[in-house]
């Protein structure tokens, strides 16, 4: 099957925007007090950290689509970057209210990421007219090996990625009203607070399913790897600052949850891959 490499620019501008969230998350995760120099409003630390891990999810998406260089491999990252940058810039615009435009922070907020949202939204709907054909698959990404998921592990995945892309939606559309759902005592995270978090788990919620209707593994290798990103990071976040985990209602432990969960999966799907090398 021919596939197209990358153009030029689309690579450089996923490298740097998986540098500046890496250095985001790494900064974040080790040290959330640096909240107040780095996010347009303050979070609370175990919040903080988990922005730092879900920030870290987009260096594999970013770097590795990159390095791959096969836009058969970067769709479902690309997708999951967009919908990252488009969930997180509406969350700001619900609570414009809330920003002070004096400070560059805000700016980048907001004119960064809608920047980085055209140029990577550009990159997915022209994809298939840009970059050049190329016949063969660099040898990590497994070139042209059929992804062979079992009926029941694809309907799994199919349902973990539904309860999730609700979980997120009832964050964007109730904001304070989901409280019950997060994991921190009711008047901890605001209404722009949860807002954010939709953008993370709806992002991979949406790869998941994606990733269940793939053929190939090279489709499915990168966005695997970004969810053991996610669930090393995360639950070290979660680990970390577990004294602050005291959900309102018992669903808020699903959130908490959700680092190990997305763990779980991103092995097995890496795992499955490997023995049917």
């Amino acid at each position: 099957m021919i596939d197209r490499s990358l153009p030029l620019w689309l690579r450089l501008v996923l490298l740097f925007t998986g540098l500046l969230q890496a250095l985001l998350g790494i900064t974040l995760l080790l040290n959330p007090a640096a909240i107040n120099g780095l996010w347009p409003w303050p979070l609370t630390p175990i919040t903080a950290r988990l922005l730092g891990a879900s920030s870290l999810v987009s260096m594999p998406l970013s770097f590795l689509s990159a390095f791959g260089n096969r836009l058969s491999a970067a769709r479902i990252p690309l997708i999951m970057l967009v919908s990252y940058r488009v969930l997180q810039v509406l969350a700001g615009l619900i609570h414009l209210d809330r920003f002070d435009f004096h400070r560059p922070i805000t700016w980048n907020y907001f004119g960064g990421g809608v920047l980085v949202l055209v140029l990577l939204a550009a990159g997915l709907g022209f994809g298939s007219r840009l970059g050049k054909p190329v016949a063969d698959e660099p040898a990590w990404l497994g070139s042209d090996r059929p992804l062979a998921l079992g009926s029941v592990a694809k309907w799994v995945l199919r349902l973990l990625a539904v309860i999730y892309f609700i979980w997120g939606l009832a964050f964007l559309i109730l904001g304070n009203a989901a409280a019950g759902l997060w994991f921190e005592a009711l008047g901890l995270a605001t209404s722009l607070t949860l807002r954010l978090f939709a953008s993370p788990i709806m992002g991979l919620a949406l790869g998941m399913w994606l990733m269940t209707r793939a053929g190939r593994w090279r489709q499915v290798i990168i966005p695997a790897i970004a969810l053991v990103m996610i669930g090393l990071t995360g639950s070290f976040a979660i680990g970390v600052e577990w004294s602050g985990v005291q959900p309102p209602t018992p669903l808020g432990y699903v959130t908490a949850a959700t680092p190990l969960i997305l763990l779980l999966v991103g092995l097995y799907l890496l795992l499955a891959s490997r023995r049917r090398a």
